[in-house]
């Protein structure tokens, strides 16, 4: 009687190990997609105000505050387009470029505004600012006005903040070229999940020797900015 309830027990023990060594794992990659999902989102929002402030500077932000800083209040040149030109017009060698020119100067050339048919009401190629946050449309859906002042922080270990680093790299042409990355390594943003799973994962990155956590550009050589998930 004794031995049946032992061997029972060890059944139903044996049972439970089987179980967790292939559940642990399961929920581990389960959980890691997660929160993968959520980072990548944030270092995609991250590259997006860098490679504006380039655009406009030659040059990267330093720091998180001089990043927000920018995104808050500087602003980007936009050409605001209205309506366009007929097969008539293009046909009789209209140009947009010059079909603007006429209209801005109206008196100078009443002439070919007369003979295209141009109106302001139809046609018209102005230039205007509009801030940086406003100036794409990823950044204006997921309201990042909103909390841009915490764009640093990393989800899921908010006391953490993504690490933020610039380089340069002088090209064959003897131009030095601006570089940067933003990363996060596992344990940082993976604190919490499974201990043994998550030290398997950093190693396993460490042997092929790539960067154990997530992060967009690098600060040691160019790559057009892509994301390690990329």
């Amino acid at each position: 009687m004794v031995l049946n309830v032992i061997l029972a027990a060890t059944a139903v023990l044996l049972a439970w190990m089987c179980y967790e060594s292939i559940q642990i794992p399961v929920q581990f990659k389960a959980d890691v997609a997660k929160r993968d999902e959520v980072v990548i989102q944030r270092l995609k929002d991250i590259r997006t105000l860098p490679e504006a402030h380039r655009d406009l500077y030659q040059k990267y932000c330093s720091t998180w505050a001089e990043l927000i800083t920018f995104a808050k209040t500087d602003s980007v040149k936009i050409c605001q387009k209205i309506g366009t030109l007929t097969d008539e017009q293009l046909a009789n060698g209209l140009k947009e470029k010059d079909a603007w020119e006429y209209l801005c100067n109206p008196k100078k050339y009443a002439k070919e505004i007369a003979k295209f048919e141009l109106s302001k009401e139809t046609f018209s190629r102005d230039t205007i600012k509009v801030n940086v946050l406003d100036n794409d449309s990823a950044l204006i859906s997921r309201n990042v006005w909103a909390w841009i002042d915490s764009i640093q922080y990393v989800p899921y270990a908010p006391n953490d903040t993504f690490e933020l680093e610039l380089g340069s790299v002088t090209t064959a042409s003897g131009y030095e070229m601006s570089l940067f990355e933003a990363r996060v390594a596992y344990e940082v943003y993976l604190q919490g999940l499974d201990e043994g799973e998550l030290a398997n994962k950093i190693q396993e990155r460490k042997d092929m020797e790539k960067y154990p956590g997530l992060k967009v550009g690098d600060a040691t050589q160019a790559n057009n900015n892509a994301g390690n998930w990329e």
